[in-house]
């Protein structure tokens, strides 16, 4: 069943529209939204991957605003050079694209680039990290939340009073051991803990049994096993528009939104199991379910 046609074919703008933001469409599928009438090209510009044909059709689009095209994760180095040098787009929103060393340190010694947004980028190296840790007026805040921490530098956010230690909780790259002690920690969010870091079969369990974490962060969490996605949808008072969303779905767990009655196909249409893996493999677990 192609979930993708699936939703398409309702005819509904609204959902046209949550399609044209998943990040797992085809080459097929964004040339088909793209010619849609009604749908917002902007959005296609921002997210999806695109050819580089696709690429310069949006670029040459006088609908298409070209600072969506800046923000959009899987800009190729020639594409971002071009970006970079075209007048009207914000060098500011392209600093959080992949980089290349050379590309870092032009944006780096840029005036017109804030540093901010530099430290929002997810694909900083290690060394990139420690340079906008010690520069004067980066963010420290972003830099714990969004790149891949050492070990090291995790502990040197941790300890810096500067840092607040809730922008280490939202930080997706997080560890077993990270994540107890963050748990463990006073003055953490729980509930930001619960909503982004992979976390193993009891730590699961422990923030869906803890009162003070509020369940419709864990429903949320993108990497939820199907038996996990199963009790959220069970338990009263989730909503069942964020496990329609953001938690890859099995095919029966699809349909049984898409059948149900709570117009829940704009949260399907933005799920990352629109075009699954061939292969894909829903992680099993064993529960001590704690009603």
């Amino acid at each position: 069943m192609d979930r993708f046609e699936l939703l398409y074919d309702l005819g509904d703008l609204g959902v046209w529209d949550s399609l044209s933001r998943n990040t797992n469409l085809t080459e097929e599928q964004i040339d088909l939204l793209y010619q849609t009438k009604g749908v917002d090209k902007d959005y296609l510009a921002s997210i999806s991957k695109l050819t580089e044909e696709q690429f310069m059709r949006f670029f040459n689009d006088e609908d298409v605003e070209k600072d969506y095209l800046s923000h959009n994760p899987n800009l190729t180095k020639e594409q971002i050079d071009l970006l970079y040098k075209t007048e009207r787009v914000g060098k500011s929103g392209l600093a959080t694209a992949k980089l290349t060393e050379e590309q870092f340190m032009r944006f780096f010694n840029d005036e017109d680039v804030d540093k901010d947004y530099l430290a929002r980028n997810s694909h900083l190296t290690e060394e990139q990290i420690d340079l906008l840790y010690r520069t004067e007026g980066a963010a420290k805040n972003l830099l714990a939340h969004f790149p891949k921490l050492t070990e090291e530098q995790f502990m040197r956010f941790f300890n810096d009073v500067d840092v607040d230690k809730n922008y280490l909780a939202r930080n997706p790259n997080l560890t077993e051991e990270q994540i107890d002690l963050l748990y463990r920690t006073e003055g953490v969010d729980k509930d930001l803990l619960a909503a982004i870091p992979k976390l193993t079969d009891e730590q699961f369990m422990r923030f869906f049994n803890d009162e003070d974490v509020d369940k419709n962060y864990l429903a949320r969490n993108a990497h939820l096993t199907e038996e996990q996605i199963d009790l959220l949808y069970q338990t009263k008072g989730v909503g069942k528009g964020w496990v329609a969303q953001y938690p890859k779905l099995t095919e029966e767990q699809f349909m049984r939104f898409f059948n149900e009655e709570g117009l829940y196909e704009q949260y399907l249409a933005l799920n990352p199991s629109i075009n699954p893996d061939s292969g894909q493999v829903f992680t099993k677990g064993i529960f001590n379910w704690k009603w």
